[in-house]
């Protein structure tokens, strides 16, 4: 390990951030040029010995990642979805899988399926004829209205082609960039649009890892590249 790398290591052990400008300032005392000191935090980032945590900011401790284990129900769900329909490409989760990001905590008993859009009629079809409350793609208007998220129920939704998912447990539940492009996009996610969908992308940005290239690419499918690319530069992503 070089000297300036163990300056650059015992530096951020002394903060629990390093912030580029204060560094900057620390090595030039120390005589280390800025060409110099910016590779090898490049490096060291690119070794995971530090982790780049926004714009200029890095720190010892990396990100944890977002992630939800499926409860018995979407197990059970997804296992009879694909014997059913064993080439389905489907994403199940429940609204509790929110709650990490949220400020105003709003209680999201429903579970969402979505699956191949000319899927999505038989499945509504078929949970209602079985007795379970069910809303296929609801409008902002009938989540208003009908729509109780403290009582169990499901949500039908058709999966966007190229959605990013991560599957746990054998269950393919949604990464967290395809969560924040969902909820600024969904009608049936009004109730988080503006202010608290603004809370929810800081809190992600600050407690866990964001791939920001699976996050623009799904956000251009949906129209909102340009907007989500905006808010991450403000907030030094």
């Amino acid at each position: 390990m070089t000297q300036t790398e163990q300056f650059i290591l015992s530096y951020a052990a002394e903060h629990s951030t390093i912030v580029s400008s204060d560094i900057l300032q620390s090595a030039a005392a120390s005589g280390i040029s800025s060409t110099t000191l910016n590779w090898h935090i490049q490096k060291l980032v690119k070794e995971e010995k530090i982790f780049r945590v926004g714009r200029g900011r890095y720190s010892l401790q990396g990100h944890q990642i977002f992630r939800e284990n499926p409860d018995d129900e979407l197990v059970r769900r997804h296992a009879e979805l694909i014997s059913q329909y064993p080439s389905v490409k489907c994403c199940l989760y429940k609204g509790t899988i929110l709650s990490p990001l949220l400020h105003h905590l709003s209680y999201n008993a429903l579970t969402y399926i979505e699956v191949d859009r000319e899927l999505a009629d038989i499945l509504f079809h078929k949970f209602k004829d079985g007795g379970d409350v069910v809303f296929n793609k609801p409008s902002r208007e009938v989540m208003q209205d009908y729509v109780d998220m403290s009582r169990p129920g499901i949500i039908i939704k058709p999966l966007i082609t190229g959605a990013p998912t991560i599957t746990y447990s054998g269950v393919p539940m949604p990464s967290l960039e395809k969560i924040l492009v969902d909820t600024i996009c969904d009608e049936d996610f009004s109730y988080l649009q503006g202010g608290e969908w603004y809370y929810m992308i800081e809190t992600a940005a600050t407690q866990y890892s964001i791939n920001t290239s699976r996050l623009l690419r799904y956000a251009g499918r949906r129209g909102k590249k340009e907007m989500i690319e905006k808010k991450l530069k403000e907030i030094g992503l």
